[in-house]
């Protein structure tokens, strides 16, 4: 497996229900075949809506972690956008090639 940490830059702006963490991206390496691209939010705060490139991955209704396979969602540059209903800071965000 492959880590790729997503630390700063991140961009955040107050919302009406708490906190947008934004943060761009490029595709990494071309996947081989047998390998898949997760993003993986070791911890959530709060509620929130996962989005990359402006379509909602899942949304979490309490603190805790997850991990999406994005594969089928990259392009060339990338967006990822965590709407959370606090303004505490996220855990780490990273993404992981994972042989299947």
């Amino acid at each position: 497996m492959h880590t790729i940490r997503l630390g700063p830059p991140w961009q955040r702006c107050a919302t009406a229900g708490g906190m947008r963490h934004a943060r761009k991206f490029g595709s990494p390496r071309t996947l081989d075949a047998n390998e898949q691209l997760w993003l993986v939010c070791e911890q959530i705060p709060a509620a929130a809506i996962l989005r990359l490139n402006g379509e909602t991955l899942t949304t979490i209704e309490a603190a805790g972690s997850v991990a999406l396979d994005i594969t089928s969602r990259l392009q060339p540059r990338n967006e990822v956008l965590i709407d959370v209903q606090t303004d505490a800071p996220l855990g780490e965000v990273r993404l992981e090639v994972r042989t299947v």
